[in-house]
């Protein structure tokens, strides 16, 4: 749920050319029509996906390359959170932790850190590919504020002439028990975008963007129904009694598509705000800040033991439209 929020400035720093040629590299993927970019230096964000030269996720501006910044790409992973952590502290197995603030001056720690760091390329096909990141705490204190517990994160790509399918895993690789969950942000473009998809209820948010209690979907929220975009009411909100399906439909463009999650995705966050030209509907596995709600019912947040891991796949199935 960053959507509603403009992305931290770049650094003034500007890359030198060698930093900037290693984080513009991506994997090419090909699969009959479809065409998928991997920045593995970029937070492993997709950086464009495409079905012929119709563009699936927005477009990816170049600075978002060289300047490694997965917040501007067409998607990025979440992991080894979703969402905001509020005030970028929690209490978990009788300590305290304060966690770095992420997000230029917002008051919470956004996302968890794998958006924000290189990916380690583990194999590459025409058709598939994977990424890797190692998180070590004890690397130092800066990493170490990212967050406190040791994991090991994997990002799986495989195209077909079909679609997309992206398996995230999470793995815990610390001594202890870890809170854990993870989600996918992909955004769209809002121009003639219609979306459709079901849930039962919606968690309220106050003027921090925090849960403050679930109600039932509101008519100006409600997509049971495909429904234009630019007639959704504005929204920044973590729906649930979600099937695990949406549908986001370009007649113009002639394409639809499905997403489709695994049953661990079991939250979806909605974005859409006026002043943006882009949404974003993002499958999740926890609610808001669920570290610090794990007093409240079906919130979705995993505490993963040593060695122990959860993955789930978000499907992006591309249709022609007549």
């Amino acid at each position: 749920m960053t959507g509603a929020m403009t992305p931290p400035a770049a650094s003034n720093r500007q890359p030198d050319m060698a930093e900037a040629t290693e984080a513009a590299r991506t994997l090419a993927l090909t699969a009959g029509e479809l065409s998928l970019n991997v920045a593995p230096t970029v937070g492993g964000a997709i950086a464009a996906f495409s079905v012929g030269a119709v563009p699936i996720l927005r477009r990816t501006p170049p600075l978002a390359l060289a300047e490694r910044r997965a917040g501007l790409c067409g998607s990025y992973a979440m992991i080894p959170y979703s969402n905001r952590i509020a005030d970028a502290a929690f209490d978990f197995g009788d300590e305290r932790f304060q966690l770095a603030r992420n997000f230029g001056d917002n008051p919470h720690s956004l996302h968890g850190n794998g958006w924000q760091r290189a990916w380690t390329v583990v194999s590459a096909a025409p058709d598939a590919a994977v990424v890797a990141l190692d998180h070590d705490p004890q690397e130092s204190a800066a990493r170490a504020a990212e967050w406190p517990f040791a994991y090991r994160g994997e990002q799986r790509f495989v195209l077909t002439p079909q679609g997309l399918a992206v398996t995230l895993c999470l793995e815990n690789r610390d001594d202890r028990p870890m809170p854990a969950g993870f989600g996918l942000h992909p955004y769209f473009d809002r121009p003639g975008a219609y979306l459709r998809f079901a849930a039962s209820r919606v968690w309220q948010s106050d003027g921090r963007v925090l849960p403050t209690g679930r109600m039932t979907v509101p008519q100006s929220w409600d997509c049971r129904t495909m429904r234009r975009v630019d007639g959704i009411g504005a929204v920044d909100h973590c729906f649930e009694g979600w099937d695990g399906t949406a549908e986001i439909a370009y007649p113009e463009r002639r394409i639809l598509i499905r997403i489709k999650t695994d049953p661990v995705f079991g939250k979806l966050v909605v974005f859409r705000a006026d002043e943006r030209d882009f949404f974003a509907v993002e499958p999740v596995s926890h609610m808001v800040d669920a570290v610090n709600r794990v007093e409240t019912g079906d919130h979705g947040l995993r505490v993963l033991a040593p060695a122990e891991r959860m993955e789930g796949t978000v499907r992006f199935d591309i249709e022609r439209l007549p």
